[in-house]
């Protein structure tokens, strides 16, 4: 047990990946503190985990746009638990539009979901954990913080400001012994994504742009997130790990017809 006496934070916690990462982490004895925006998603969350078998599982409501939502939500956890040693920040939205067509509205709620609740929940846990000894903060990120992603704009920014934001945080809150690393998932099939898998164009796009094409799933988020988290990363601090099939580093001009003609050996 990797995680034994630990707990954790997970926010999202009802989503695809939110769900994979809290199984990962309570799979390993992690105490888990399930949050999301509304109480029907807490709830779920609560019982996937505890059919898992898990001994501990905690759910509060809480909305990551929200600094005073976020504070009341913390208060709430450390009366569920004295100590806190891992926070997630899992919780996201995304919007598929292009800078065009994307309202002030619509950027201000990818903003502040996606990039300031992760500053606010890492705040507060750090605050948290150093009075405690210390812990890790693990951001999820993304492809789209590291590239960009036509018809993302807000997302792909957010997603880029969570990266820096995992740089300068692990810098400041490391004289307090906390780690922050984040995640990037790539293409993965989860709930929300079937119906991209059930589309045949789709597929094949996947085949020539991610050397392991469509093997990606939720659970390889939580593998990784597990990780980061325990001891076996004492020595990571301030990265970002994609986690996306080797999808960034096969960036090719090539058409499918040449990529298989150099993947054949050519000699000329």
């Amino acid at each position: 047990m990797l995680l034994e006496g630990k707990a954790a934070i997970v926010t999202g916690c009802s989503g695809g990946l939110g769900s994979a990462i809290a199984a990962a982490l309570s799979d390993q004895g992690a105490t888990i503190i399930a949050m999301d925006l509304k109480v029907e998603k807490v709830e779920q969350a609560c019982e996937a985990v505890r059919a898992r078998g898990a001994r501990a599982v905690h759910g509060i409501v809480m909305d990551v746009a929200s600094p005073r939502s976020v504070a009341e939500a913390f208060a709430s956890a450390k009366q569920k638990v004295g100590k806190l040693d891992i926070l997630v920040n899992n919780a996201g939205v995304r919007e598929i539009k292009n800078a065009f067509d994307l309202s002030p509205e619509e950027w201000d709620r990818v903003i502040a979901i996606n990039l300031s609740g992760p500053f606010y929940c890492a705040r507060e846990a750090a605050l948290w954990m150093r009075d405690t000894g210390g812990g890790t903060i693990i951001n999820i990120a993304s492809v789209a913080g590291l590239t960009a992603i036509s018809h993302r704009p807000a997302y792909t920014a957010a997603k880029h400001g969570v990266v820096g934001l995992t740089k300068n945080l692990a810098r400041d809150f490391a004289p307090a012994n906390i780690r922050v690393n984040a995640v990037a998932p790539g293409v993965l099939r989860t709930p929300m994504t079937q119906d991209y898998y059930a589309d045949p164009e789709f597929l094949r796009g996947l085949k020539h742009s991610v050397p392991f094409h469509d093997r990606g799933e939720a659970a390889d988020i939580g593998r990784a997130v597990l990780f980061l988290a325990s001891p076996l990363a004492e020595f990571i601090n301030g990265v970002t790990l994609p986690v996306d099939g080797g999808w960034l580093a096969e960036k090719s001009y090539a058409s499918p017809e040449a990529s298989s003609f150099f993947s054949a050996g050519s000699s000329t």
